[in-house]
């Protein structure tokens, strides 16, 4: 299985991704933290203290949409080359190898995720802030547990769902789960089938608002709890062991 999930992130590596997105993670750097241009609701952000935070949440979006592109394509490519028949033909279980594409899509999106991020690093170290680089290390690496459930999401999906199908899913997934806590509040005030209706579907997509504000958290040294991110891991954890379960015809 591990040779498999390797293949998967040399593939990835050899395709450049990874560090096209880090070269991106250079140029939003150089963008956000220099010059005077940046303003949030009509207020001029000057500060690169103040700045890292929308480093951090712009290096998330693009991360996590990094995620959903790398995992729609990884299993449908190897089964339209026919890469299934030659591996399933040596006797490797069908579970076993879904499962590896699936670690490997992970082990890439969290790959591009550090790749954003190494910049926003080099940036804190060159202006000699390092009293930030824990704060900032440990929020980006909350922040990465939401790549891991949404590239296990997608992962899975993409072995029996059609490629458009599933990218207009995951987005949608991605979305709903950023504005978790909102919608959350809106179905508390809907009552009867359509209260339930959308209450059931919030419980089967991720929580990411609630990880982005634990991230926010340990950004300003706050208190992280712990629980949302537990079980965001374990959300992720299950999507992707149903990739042992998941069929194609194909495969």
């Amino acid at each position: 299985m591990i040779p498999i999930t390797q293949i998967v992130i040399k593939e990835k590596l050899r395709n450049k991704i990874i560090y096209v997105f880090g070269l991106l993670g250079a140029i939003l750097m150089v963008l956000i933290s220099t010059g005077n241009g940046l303003s949030i609701n009509g207020i001029r952000v000057t500060d690169f203290e103040q700045r890292v935070p929308v480093a951090i949440a712009i290096n998330s979006f693009i991360g996590c949409l990094t995620a959903i592109i790398i995992s729609l394509q990884t299993i449908p490519n190897e089964i339209e080359r026919k890469t299934t028949h030659l591996i399933l033909s040596r006797r490797v279980d069908r579970g076993t190898y879904m499962f590896a594409l699936s670690m490997g899509n992970i082990s890439a999106s969290v790959m591009t995720m550090f790749a954003l991020n190494l910049s926003l690093f080099v940036f804190i170290a060159l202006l000699g802030r390092f009293d930030l680089m824990v704060s900032v290390l440990w929020s980006t690496t909350i922040m990465t547990i939401n790549v891991i459930a949404l590239s296990a999401i997608v992962s899975t999906l993409s072995i029996s769902v059609p490629l458009f199908i599933n990218a207009i899913l995951s987005i949608g997934i991605y979305f709903l789960g950023v504005f978790h806590n909102l919608l959350s509040t809106l179905t508390n005030a809907m009552e009867g089938p359509s209260g339930q209706v959308y209450g059931f579907l919030l419980m089967v997509i991720p929580n990411f608002s609630a990880v982005q504000k634990q991230a926010a958290n340990a950004l300003i040294s706050g208190i992280v709890d712990f629980y949302p991110l537990v079980v965001q891991l374990i959300f992720a954890y299950v999507a992707v062991t149903l990739s042992f379960f998941m069929f194609r015809q194909e495969v």
